[in-house]
């Protein structure tokens, strides 16, 4: 069966019965996230990763890079989830309160740089399906 581009289920984490590896649909596209500790740094919660026995059908995107996490600036409300590996790092500007909790993001601690001040080019901007 061929794999499919699913941005209806963007922002579920998902993972096969039985299986430790969790996935992120993001972009229509499932991205392995390695470990605990970038789970923790960008999620709030373990519950409501869902089982799904068909995840092989969405296309596989990605992993979540090592260096993944969210940020803010002191200068703007806006949240962003650096993404990507160097040199080809992007930051994704998360749309808004309501996109943060269906990923169930972790709210990060402003830093004090302004927004200008941060050298990686605009991503894909993350955005409810």
């Amino acid at each position: 069966m061929p794999q499919e581009l699913r941005t209806d289920l963007n922002g579920l984490r998902v993972r096969l019965p039985g299986t430790p590896p969790i996935y992120l649909i993001d972009l229509g596209k499932r991205r392995h996230i390695p470990n605990p500790q970038i789970y923790d740094r960008l999620f709030t919660t373990w519950d409501g990763v869902i089982d799904d026995i068909d995840i092989d059908e969405i296309q596989l995107g990605d992993p979540i890079p090592e260096t993944a996490m969210l940020f803010a600036c002191s200068d703007s409300p806006k949240v962003f989830l650096l993404d990507g590996i160097a040199p080809k790092q992007v930051k994704r500007h998360v749309f808004d309160p309501a996109t943060m909790q269906r990923y169930k993001f972790r709210w990060p601690q402003p830093w004090s740089s302004p927004l200008n001040s941060i050298g990686w080019p605009d991503g894909p901007p993350i955005k409810n399906p």
